[in-house]
């Protein structure tokens, strides 16, 4: 699957900039470059330089004429990101030039490189396993600290040495199963059946854990999704405003004023939340309204955590309260809902026990006060930042997630298996499947087409 030829592609975005970086890989990289290079330092190699070492020279065409003065970065094979012989050129950011020396390295042979080609490369050289090339792309593209942080931790192999780990044990008992069919007619006993038990409990949890984790992991990546809902007219427009701290959503006396869903973002603490105020759930004979009350369900179906919003001196409407709070924590068992009485400026403090002891999160506040509205922000965020630093290892790629519950499913049907007193024949069938799964997960196990799929969405560069 490794192609032999040199490839190269400009590592920067395209367009003007200080400077850009131009990347070579492969067996002619130095050679090629060398033959275009003219040091400062008169009489040069490229060749004979150490690796990671950066020299000061100027690109020429063909005809000798200088193209630009660059920094040739040099990284040899095995110690570079792709295992093989690479260089970067370090030029001025002029498209003009970017362009002219990648036309210059075509003319000389080198192919430029697909999407993902270079990281393609350093997962084929074994520089790294399917999951940290993943999180290369995730690094790239993270715009939270949240993100990023996860992205680096997943780099540095905290999910794929775990995977392996496990993988490995798996790999042992089932080396032992198979040994004990081998010897079947001899009634040898390879595994012993306690310990064999205890590792598949121990695997159980382990991938339930990582499993659950990919919630918390998506939200990270994509942001975190809060959606604002009530009646009409209970300040959600005014609590939407004071949040993202802009006149965005319309405030009037005038029920049903919000139709549709209005978004907006901010960042606390490096986490990205996505709010949405929505349409005032009631019923209705307007069909614009209808349509609005609709799209405010969707909103509530894609969130991580919901907004319920009253008005605090609407004293006689508790029973109906309780009730919306009860009617969504059972259809949504796992999301975070928050009460909120709002206009607490306008009303006497009244008892509001019985809401509390149906929600984990109750607050009592004037969303026009801007310090109490930053006091529900508060806990919202610190709801996150510990769910974050409760799990050790966070899951982010749907496919991970995909492969974890598939191994999970043959885990627990070997340890139904076994509990069973079933075939060993049968318990080792399960067993291997569960290590394909987790196989697919590092690459240790895969196939072309997801390879493709994978690295065909990296940047052109990387």
């Amino acid at each position: 699957m490794l192609d032999e030829e040199t490839i190269v592609a400009l590592a920067t975005p395209i367009g003007s900039s200080a400077i850009s970086v131009i990347r070579l890989s492969g067996k002619t990289s130095i050679s090629t470059v060398e033959n275009i290079f003219l040091p400062i330092k008169p009489g040069k190699k490229l060749e004979n330089q150490s690796t990671h070492t950066i020299h000061l020279g100027y690109l020429m065409e063909e005809d000798k004429n200088l193209l630009d003065q660059v920094l040739i970065s040099i990284f040899k094979s095995p110690f570079s990101y792709t295992g093989e012989n690479m260089i970067e050129i370090s030029c001025h950011g002029s498209y003009y030039i970017q362009q002219r020396i990648l036309q210059l390295l075509i003319r000389k042979g080198i192919r430029l490189a697909r999407p993902g080609e270079f990281t393609f490369r350093a997962f084929l050289n074994k520089k790294v396993d399917l999951s940290q090339a993943e999180a290369i792309a995730d690094l790239i593209l993270s715009e939270n600290k949240a993100y990023h942080e996860i992205s680096l931790q997943q780099i540095k192999g905290k999910l794929s040495n775990t995977i392996k780990n496990l993988r490995k044990k798996l790999l042992d008992f089932a080396s032992l199963l198979e040994l004990e069919l081998d010897f079947s007619e001899d009634n040898v006993i390879f595994v012993n059946r306690s310990d064999l038990f205890s590792f598949l409990q121990e695997l159980e949890k382990t991938l339930k854990d990582l499993i659950e984790s990919f919630s918390l992991g998506n939200a990270i990546k994509k942001g975190v999704y809060v959606v604002i809902i009530g009646e009409p007219n209970v300040g959600k427009s005014t609590f939407f405003n004071q949040v993202i701290e802009e006149d965005r959503s319309i405030i009037s006396h005038i029920e049903g004023t919000t139709r549709d869903c209005v978004g907006g973002e901010i960042i606390l603490n490096g986490i990205l939340f996505h709010f949405f105020d929505t349409a005032g759930i009631r019923k209705s004979i307007d069909p614009i309204e209808m349509m609005g009350v609709e799209k405010t369900m969707n909103k509530i179906e894609e969130s991580q955590v919901i907004l319920y919003i009253f008005d605090s001196s609407e004293i006689k409407k508790q029973k109906k309260i309780i009730s919306d709070i009860q009617k969504i924590k059972k259809k949504y068992p796992l999301k975070a809902i928050f009460a909120i009485a709002n206009k607490s400026d306008l009303s006497h403090s009244h008892d509001f026990d019985n809401i509390k002891s149906k929600v984990s999160y109750f607050f009592e506040i004037s969303a026009k006060n801007r310090h109490e509205v930053k006091k529900v922000l508060d806990v919202l965020n610190h709801l996150f930042i510990e769910k974050l630093k409760e799990k050790k290892i966070v899951v982010t790629q749907s496919r991970h997630y995909e492969a974890l519950k598939l191994s999970l499913r043959e885990v627990l049907l070997a340890y139904d298996a076994l509990k069973k007193g079933l075939s060993e024949d049968l318990v080792s069938i399960y067993i291997k499947e569960a290590l394909r799964y987790l196989g697919e997960i590092t690459g240790e196990v895969t196939s072309e087409d997801i390879l493709e799929n994978i690295f065909s969405k990296f940047c052109i560069g990387k």
